[in-house]
């Protein structure tokens, strides 16, 4: 969420960061994965309330969701392994991620509830025994719920608990891709085959798309495409495209799956032909929010759905007020980032060095 999918905060640009120049075609995807996610709750909410849809709900046969997340996944892979070169500096790497997540994550979710707390009277719709706030602690309250823990969850959704655990192991990932790349691709296929076949017939109530070994397909693909492929030739399209036609036929963590690879693939030919500037900055602008985006578009969606009665919306409408939610998001979410900015400026200042010793004792050394 850097290059793997978040934007330049405060807290990042205090450590010395190499300067690399932006490549489109990952800004691309990210940016085209965001605005997936955000149609696909835009989307949810307006067919619930009788408003009908924008695009379509399920293409190639897959949740617009799902592949949203499936993009998202390969480029955090291909994102990471071309910002971090062997052999990784673990407490650099887990302290940048820890930088890039947490402090927005939290002051988000402060916001939110207090905001919550104030309209609903002081119950906010996250309310829950407090020994649950570890979830929220740890950012992983979102993926919690889904299987079945009561967590104070308000915004980030699963896939900030997921993407959380995929760098936990990232540095072993791509150290075993970078060494044995055949094996590896091997057990990792192994291990996706005995998921997506176990999980569905003896764990039905569990969501088998958020267990890590059947997300790994995806996510090493990203590391694979960085190491091993130089150019995608214009011809690849075709095969893609192909697989795309008949994703309908396969199951649903299958087709998710083949159907995320073969859209990355189209997309980076694609980009070669679309990188205008024009293009360019409103795609750099997208990419460089999709961190906030994704935290602050569900609570926005929902307060809006709430206030408009869409029923018999003409497609113009439902145009309009994907557009209006498009642009308060957008704003919301560069608020986000100055405030987060200023609060982890403000606890640096506070706490850093001999924060905890009285002024008077340092004066009388």
């Amino acid at each position: 969420m850097s290059a793997a999918a978040v934007p330049v905060t405060a807290a990042q640009a205090a450590e010395p960061v190499r300067k690399r120049p932006r490549i489109f075609y990952l800004d691309l995807i990210r940016a085209l994965a965001t605005l997936l996610i955000v149609l696909t709750h835009f989307n949810f909410h307006l067919r619930d309330h009788g408003g009908g849809y924008v695009l379509t709900f399920e293409p190639f046969g897959i949740y617009v969701g799902a592949l949203g997340v499936s993009l998202f996944l390969i480029i955090s892979g291909a994102a990471l392994t071309l910002t971090y070169r062997r052999p990784i500096n673990l407490k650099r790497f887990y302290w940048k991620r820890f930088l890039n997540i947490y402090p927005m994550f939290w002051t988000a979710w402060v916001l939110g509830t207090l905001y919550y707390f104030i309209i609903y009277n002081g119950r906010p719709p996250n309310a829950a025994p407090a020994r649950s706030f570890i979830f929220t602690l740890l950012g992983i309250d979102g993926l919690a719920v889904n299987f079945h823990f009561r967590t104070m969850y308000l915004l980030g959704e699963w896939f900030l608990g997921f993407i959380l655990l995929y760098y936990v192991v990232f540095p072993l990932l791509l150290w075993a891709i970078d060494r044995f790349p055949v094996l590896t691709g091997v057990v990792l296929l192994v291990a996706y085959a005995a998921t997506v076949v176990i999980m569905p017939r003896y764990f039905p109530g569990y969501p088998s798309a958020m267990i890590l070994t059947t997300r790994l397909p995806e996510l090493a693909f990203g590391s694979y495409f960085v190491l091993y492929v130089r150019r995608v030739h214009w011809a690849a399209v075709v095969p893609a495209a192909g697989v795309l036609a008949v994703s309908a036929i396969f199951p649903e963590d299958v087709g998710t799956t083949i159907v995320g690879i073969s859209a990355f693939l189209i997309l980076v030919v694609v980009g070669r032909y679309v990188a205008i500037q024009p293009v360019r900055v409103v795609v750099g602008l997208i990419a460089k929010y999709s961190y906030p985006i994704f935290l602050v578009h569900h609570v926005v969606i929902w307060q809006v759905i709430q206030k408009i009665n869409v029923i018999g919306f003409f497609p113009i409408q439902r145009y309009m007020l994907l557009a209006a939610e498009c642009v308060i998001i957008l704003a919301l979410s560069v608020a986000l980032v100055r405030v987060t900015d200023t609060a982890v400026d403000f606890f640096t200042k506070a706490f850093k060095g001999m924060s905890w010793r009285p002024e008077a004792l340092e004066a009388e050394r």
